[in-house]
């Protein structure tokens, strides 16, 4: 029996009654105070994490003030609820809390650069450049697009962080007063506001998928074949087909497009003698290396994705395999990034496979690849050469004595661009030397040469003070996404395939994605596939 006391109008009470109601209020304040910890007494940290996580989402939408308001209260909502769990458990928050903050305030920085320099925020995208970027490539960008006050400027920030970080217990005691009313406004309007146009959350964190990153296509190409069926569909078929894989080469600057300065005088030669068939509407799925590399060279496309993922779908090593013939992959790039690379993925599948970096030259032009070829000279061969091309660093693609054009030939041109656009070209005319060359290497055989670049850049095209890869907006990745693309015949390949020299020719002001580029290969080696039409489909040929 518990012990009863008397009630004020004399009727008994229970004490356990009256320490329920104890219990009860006690978890009602507690839960009071806890709700209302960011708008109390950690009101300066709220306040400082919502601007930096709101700061560059809203500032990507300033074309769309509504829209960004509405971003504003998303994220006021979210960091709500970021420093309620957080101080849910003071000990832990105290190490979590500085931690937290200095993340956000890093991963704010990256934002409003990425927007800043590419017009977009960070994305998976980027997230997968990265990861296929390897230590020389990483210190080019680094050496051509950051400035040691960009630098400066960003480990002030950081530092500054870790300072804030470190005084916020300090600063916390500083009271808001009655503010907290206000703030406590704010949180509920926001509530209503996203509630009824809850179509913003599925749009930023579903719709956009800007934070997700496929780790699953990081894949060995070995372990998904597709064993495409196929068929001939010509009784002769060339006995070398020479695939030759460009980076960062711009139709702007090449003088077969109408460039106003001489960077293709070797390739002219080669049109001029009837070799080269230079094809003036050809466009790249996309506008940098990882996302192009897995179209270029299967059936998977642009627009006709069918819910498999690149890898699974037919590759051309595959199929040239078991047309019978022998693949080499010949390279000036890197064999690994951070996870193997998508076209080093694709060299693996080759018979035999030659990177340039493992000679360990400190000379790593494209012109090393020359005379690197090793396939077996009996029989079919398919040999890839994927150049280094004209990716920045410009002024190191070439050698000195390619050293033609210099700034005072750019005297039309803003003086912080010429040097940039004097290293471009003489990138490009280098680059006219090395595909000659190769070209020239087959001459007196059945072959056909395909030069292509994965991508294009924008060099100052749509903004007087970027170049590089295509920023995010509609005009720089038109820029981007355009590519010279050619084909050299030799004179036996000519004899001896007539028709598809006519088919060739016709083809040279047809619009061609080179995400389609299988189905012409697949054309010019007269083979199909059993099952479908695709290559009479797709190929530009036809």
């Amino acid at each position: 029996m518990h012990e009863n006391l008397k009630r004020e109008d004399g009727s008994p009470k229970s004490r356990r009654s009256g320490t329920k109601r104890l219990n009860v209020c006690a978890i009602l304040a507690l839960c009071k105070e806890k709700l209302l910890f960011p708008f109390q007494q950690d009101w300066f940290y709220f306040l400082l994490l919502w601007v930096l996580i709101a700061l560059p989402n809203c500032y990507s939408q300033l074309g769309h003030p509504t829209y960004a308001i509405y971003l504003a209260m998303m994220y006021y909502i979210i960091t709500y609820i970021i420093v309620v769990v957080l101080n849910l458990f003071q000990k832990i928050a105290r190490v979590l809390k500085p931690i937290v903050f200095i993340l956000t305030t890093l991963l704010s920085i990256l934002n409003l650069y990425c927007y800043h320099v590419y017009g977009c925020l960070l994305s998976n995208d980027f997230i997968q450049i990265v990861a296929a970027t390897n230590p020389d490539e990483a210190k080019e960008y680094f050496d051509t697009f950051i400035s040691w006050e960009q630098v400066a400027l960003f480990f002030s920030i950081i530092v500054l962080s870790i300072v804030i970080a470190i005084l916020l217990p300090k600063i916390q005691k500083v009271s808001w007063g009655k503010l907290w009313i206000v703030a406590g406004g704010m949180l509920l309007i926001s509530i209503c506001a996203i509630w009824r146009n809850s179509g913003i959350i599925q749009e930023e964190f579903v719709d956009k998928e800007r934070w997700t990153f496929n780790f699953e296509e990081v894949v060995d190409l070995k372990n998904h074949p597709t064993h495409p069926q196929i068929e001939e569909c010509d009784s002769i078929h060339p006995s070398r087909i020479i695939i030759i894989l460009g980076e960062s080469f711009s139709l702007n600057h090449s003088s077969l497009y109408g460039y106003k300065r001489n960077t293709n005088p070797l390739l002219k030669k080669q049109v001029e003698d009837g070799n080269l068939f230079v094809y003036k509407q050809v466009t790249s799925p996309c506008s940098h290396t990882t996302a192009a590399f897995k179209y270029l060279l299967n059936t998977y496309q642009i627009g006709h994705e069918d819910g498999f993922p690149w890898y699974e779908h037919t590759n051309i090593i595959e199929v040239m395999k078991i047309a019978g013939y022998y693949t080499a992959w010949i390279s000036n790039q890197s064999e690994k990034g951070m996870f193997d690379n998508l076209p080093s993925g694709h060299a693996q599948l080759c018979d035999e496979k030659f990177f340039l970096e493992n000679e360990k030259k400190s000379d790593r032009c494209d012109g090393g690849l020359i005379g690197k070829e090793s396939a077996k000279t009996r029989g079919k061969n398919v040999v890839f050469y994927h150049f280094m091309g004209q990716h920045e660093k410009f002024e190191e693609r070439y050698p000195h004595d390619y050293e033609q054009f210099n700034g005072k030939d750019y005297e039309e041109c803003p003086e912080h661009q010429r040097k940039i656009l004097a290293a471009y070209d003489n990138a490009t005319l280098y680059n006219d030397f090395v595909v000659n060359s190769i070209m020239d290497r087959y001459k007196e055989q059945d072959a056909v040469v395909f030069y292509f670049s994965d991508h294009g850049l924008d060099l100052f095209d749509t903004d007087p003070n970027y170049f590089g890869h295509a920023k995010a907006t509609e005009e720089s990745q038109a820029q981007g996404k355009k590519i010279p693309f050619m084909i050299y015949v030799s004179p036996v390949f000519q004899e001896l395939h007539p028709d598809k020299i006519e088919k060739m020719k016709s083809a040279m002001n047809k619009l061609f994605c080179t995400d389609k580029f299988i189905y012409a290969v697949m054309d010019v080696a007269g083979y199909r596939f059993v099952n479908n039409n695709d290559v009479e489909k797709y190929s530009i040929f036809q």
